[in-house]
């Protein structure tokens, strides 16, 4: 059978995960042989397999895929930007880059409602599809004096990825209030701007701690060489525990060697959630210098911290 055909037979699978791989391969391929059987695979129970048959309608990119998606939205068509915009500002909803499977009985669907997750989907794709309707309204909408106005269309930019509003983000780092720095961060690091890291290694000079956090996430989003030294400093001596916490994360996703020594000393700091993360970190890089000063913290006083330090000399080792 041609590949074509066993994808198409694959939506029809009474194995969810099936469905769900299958609907994925399509929207790769780009067929538009398969935007008939992925629309109808809209009624599938599972939100799940629901979620994966948007994205690859938005790949697949046509103008019948467009108006099933505005549907999903269960809105007027005149209201269509206004609905689109609530979704894809809305916040507390990181897309998940993992895939799972589907485990039986899990997000099926109830009737008579539509999840969230593919409803925040459809207006994400609806945006990536039709720019017009929400990047530019956001974009407009971050000039606006309102701060809640401002960091919504911030936070919808960033889950848009829209990289035509990169300049503008990066200029709100610069913001009198830190709310806007925060979400601006946040945005950059979705985006994975290059040409943020500067600002943003700025931003890890804020007076809010929580602004610190955001940018050393976003950091670790664009993993750029450039930041590690600033990060090292800020894991060995920001007053903040949250802050050092996440620098010890960050520079576990490096790969950098540099970042050992800073790392096994952060296996001293006065913080367990610091030390903790500090060796998770070192399991992260795979160092064979962290092997005795992980076994020294076999006799942490806190059990995260012996757990975490056993599986990092574990994965070194094994």
């Amino acid at each position: 059978m041609e590949k074509l055909e066993i994808l198409l037979k694959g939506l029809s699978d009474e194995n969810p995960n099936v469905r769900k791989a299958s609907a994925i391969a399509l929207g790769e391929l780009h067929s538009r042989e398969a935007i008939k059987p992925l629309i109808k695979l809209l009624a599938d129970k599972h939100w799940q397999v629901r979620e994966v048959v948007v994205h690859a309608l938005g790949k697949i990119g046509v103008d019948e895929a467009v108006e099933v998606l505005i549907k999903l939205l269960n809105v007027e068509k005149g209201d269509v930007r206004k609905a689109i915009l609530d979704e894809v500002s809305s916040r507390g909803d990181e897309k998940n880059e993992e895939v799972k499977p589907i485990l039986p009985g899990s997000g099926e669907k109830k009737r008579g409602d539509e999840s969230w997750q593919v409803r925040k989907t459809a207006a994400l794709v609806l945006s990536n599809m039709k720019p017009e309707l929400t990047i530019e309204p956001l974009m407009q909408a971050m000039g606006m004096e309102n701060i809640n106005i401002k960091v919504a269309s911030i936070a919808g930019l960033g889950n848009l990825m829209a990289l035509k509003s990169e300049d503008m983000l990066i200029s709100a780092l610069s913001d009198e209030n830190w709310q806007v720095k925060k979400a601006s961060a946040t945005a950059l690091g979705k985006i994975k701007s290059t040409k943020a890291v500067k600002p943003l290694i700025a931003a890890l000079s804020d007076s809010k701690f929580s602004v610190r956090i955001e940018a050393l996430i976003a950091l670790n989003h664009i993993k750029s060489p450039e930041s590690i030294l600033t990060m090292i400093h800020i894991l060995l001596n920001d007053e903040n525990d949250d802050v050092r916490k996440t620098a010890a994360i960050a520079l576990g996703n490096t790969k950098s060697e540099e970042a050992v020594a800073p790392l096994i000393k952060a296996l001293l700091d006065i913080t367990w959630q610091v030390r903790k993360a500090a060796a998770t970190s070192l399991g992260n890089l795979k160092s064979e210098l962290a092997i005795d000063p992980l076994i020294q913290c076999f006799a942490d006083e806190n059990e995260e911290v012996r757990v975490a330090a056993s599986m990092a000399y574990m994965r070194i080792v094994g």
